[in-house]
């Protein structure tokens, strides 16, 4: 099982809202605990970055406590038992905030008046989804993670099987009072019975991004579609029978799936882009996203997860870009897309493997007007 932290848009916009002396340390780290020595001696090495820029911005009495800390993270057992494939340490004087990710994220150590955010963007949207693996005899919801792998999910009342939801041990048994037989009952039954799992899977992937894909026969895929009321079930399923398919199996039978679901999102952010283009409603220049961006103008933003772009952006949209990083500075894609969110508009961060185009790298932009 991977260990990591969900972190929701409310959050985020609240991580995004702070202002001080913010620390953002980001580095890789690995699922396999013998490895967490090196991995302290990554974050003492950025924590010592982090400090050093912060003695321009911050005095003693703000800087001791942060280290302090970092200190005690670093010599936290219990912390470092569990981990997944990133690390986010968001540190101020007041606070420390750790995010295991199930994404890998390059090191950086950035100090700003506020958090360095968009490597936890993927985390938002990660190329993830649930799967609801279904058969007569047994009933699952898995995760599919960031790391292509399968995690039980824990569901509250999710039936056992058919007969753990009808009563019934057989699809074809005989009611008391002669009704429910033949094929007509069956299917009643089959109904009753993916009513029950869809009412306890609902709120569990209720309020994620994640897409829901079904493993099953066809015949219960389209009775449960007729019972779904989640919106991000997609038409891509596995089409076969999972009552005795190892996980082995249907993980490697999700993988492409999900891929595919990737990149249908990204071909739809392209395609509208394109159809805006043509009304003047849409822009790469940099200067001009960030007085859009400001002013509650972009609707849909599209960013390079992992490009840099120093500098500030002032409250009334204008960018001024600094050539190096400092204390003073910060990274502008990220502040941009903090306030497109901020203003309810949509992000997707990319990164080298979504094969985005490269004449929308490293940002993008659709405008609700022209």
């Amino acid at each position: 099982m991977l260990y990591k932290d969900r972190i929701r848009e409310k959050e985020f916009l609240k991580l995004a809202r702070e202002r001080g002396v913010c620390l953002s340390i980001f580095m890789p780290t690995t699922p396999l605990t013998h490895d967490t020595q090196g991995e302290r001696i990554v974050l003492k090495n950025l924590a010592k970055q982090a400090l050093e820029q912060a003695q321009t911005i911050a005095d003693k009495r703000q800087i001791w406590p942060m280290e302090q800390y970092l200190e005690g993270l670093q010599e936290d057992e219990g912390f470092w038992e569990f981990q997944a494939h990133g690390l986010a340490v968001l540190v101020t004087p007041e606070s420390i905030r750790t995010y295991r990710l199930a994404h890998a994220v390059e090191e950086a150590a950035e100090v700003s008046d506020r958090f360095y955010l968009k490597p936890l963007v993927p985390s938002l949207q990660p190329k993830a989804a649930y799967v609801l693996a279904l058969s007569q005899k047994s009933v699952a919801l898995y995760e599919f993670t960031a790391s292509q792998q399968l995690d039980l999910v824990d569901v509250p009342d999710l039936p056992k099987d058919f007969s753990d939801a009808t009563k019934r041990t057989l699809q074809r048994d005989r009611a008391p009072a002669g009704r429910l037989q033949g094929d007509e009952g069956a299917k009643v039954l089959q109904t009753q019975f993916l009513r029950a799992v869809e009412k306890a899977v609902h709120p569990v992937v209720s309020g994620s991004n994640m897409p829901l894909i079904l493993a099953t026969t066809a015949s219960l895929q389209a009775i449960y579609r007729s019972v779904n009321h989640y919106d991000l079930l997609a038409e891509q399923s596995v089409d076969s029978s999972v009552e005795k398919m190892p996980e082995e199996e249907l993980k490697q039978a999700v993988i492409p799936l999900v891929a595919e679901l990737r990149q249908m999102r990204i071909q739809r952010w392209v395609d509208l882009y394109g159809q805006r283009k043509a009304e003047s409603r849409a822009s790469t220049d940099l200067a001009t996203i960030a007085k859009a961006a400001t002013y509650g103008q972009v609707s849909d933003l599209l960013v390079d997860a992992d490009a840099v772009r120093y500098g500030t952006v002032s409250d009334q949209g204008k960018i001024t870009i600094t050539e190096q990083r400092s204390a003073e500075s910060y990274d502008l894609i990220d502040e941009i897309m903090d306030r497109v969110m901020e203003n309810g508009g949509e992000v997707l961060a990319v990164r080298k493997d979504d094969n985005a185009p490269a004449d929308l790298m490293p940002i993008a932009a659709v405008l609700r007007w022209a």
